[in-house]
């Protein structure tokens, strides 16, 4: 007896760590499978909205062009499925994922509310409050940071006050992501700096090193695209987007009279 008893705790031990890695390994498998749905619908969407802007870009004298417009500017909120299940399994990876590993735990929470504010429908005139989009700007900025084990992570600044304004929804999301997407974030600079003065102008700039060229995918510059037509649209000569890129640093400026609401438009 004496000389099985060794034997007897090491398949217990076995057994229960066998088991938790089990358990850990069907949690990421879920969580990564929810990531890739994530990344690859809003992928869809904007080709949808890329589809849609075309269309209506190459009949101005339709005399519903307006409408064409907006609806492709809504083709970046809206969704043909409904979220609800990918929403409640999100809820159900975090509570499992919490147990082990709370800081995990907290990037689902942050992808929660990232899709989540994407699928909200914009208030009058298709904005949204304007503290909301740059508070999912961080929430972005966490999420990537997270991603790559917190060891990059772009300097974040916004002076001035949000207070009352409004912007359409997603384009500095939009933007911010085109610079983890396309910029190298290992080195100086990266930087993501927000400007509100009490007029109501936007200063959006980022500022990054840029990763070594390389043919360019398909649609890789859909995105950045999609929100030229958007600002075209939202903010006639009311706004300015301007890209300098050299070999060494790419910088983004972008700059928005939010006063401008659109009601001559």
């Amino acid at each position: 007896m004496l000389n099985t008893l060794p034997d007897k705790q090491f398949w217990v031990q076995l057994k229960q760590t066998s088991g938790l890695d089990f358990n850990r390994t069907i949690q990421y498998l879920f969580f990564s499978t929810v990531i890739w749905s994530a990344v690859n619908f809003g992928r869809f969407r904007r080709h949808t909205a890329e589809a849609l802007l075309k269309s209506a870009l190459t009949d101005k004298a339709n005399t519903e062009l307006k409408y064409q417009f907006a609806e492709a500017q809504n083709a970046f909120l809206k969704q043909q499925i409904n979220p609800h299940l990918l929403f409640n399994t999100l809820n159900a990876i975090y509570s499992t994922v919490y147990q082990h590993s709370p800081e995990d735990s907290r990037s689902v929470l942050l992808l929660s509310d990232i899709m989540r504010y994407s699928f909200k429908d914009p208030g009058p005139g298709g904005r949204v409050p304007l503290a909301e989009e740059i508070r999912q700007v961080e929430n972005l900025i966490d999420l990537n940071s997270f991603r790559y084990h917190h060891m990059i992570r772009p300097d974040f600044r916004v002076t001035g006050e949000a207070g009352a304004h409004t912007i359409i929804p997603l384009v500095l999301i939009t933007l911010t992501e085109n610079m983890f997407k396309h910029g190298d974030l290992r080195l100086s600079p990266h930087a993501v700096e927000i400007t509100i003065s009490k007029g109501g102008q936007l200063r959006y700039v980022t500022q990054n090193v840029p990763k070594v060229l390389r043919p360019a995918e398909p649609g890789s510059h859909v995105g950045l695209k999609n929100t030229r037509l958007r600002l075209d649209y939202a903010y006639p000569d009311n706004y300015r987007l301007e890209l300098t890129e050299t070999t060494e640093l790419f910088t983004l400026e972008l700059h928005i009279n939010l006063a401008y609401d659109g009601s001559n438009h």
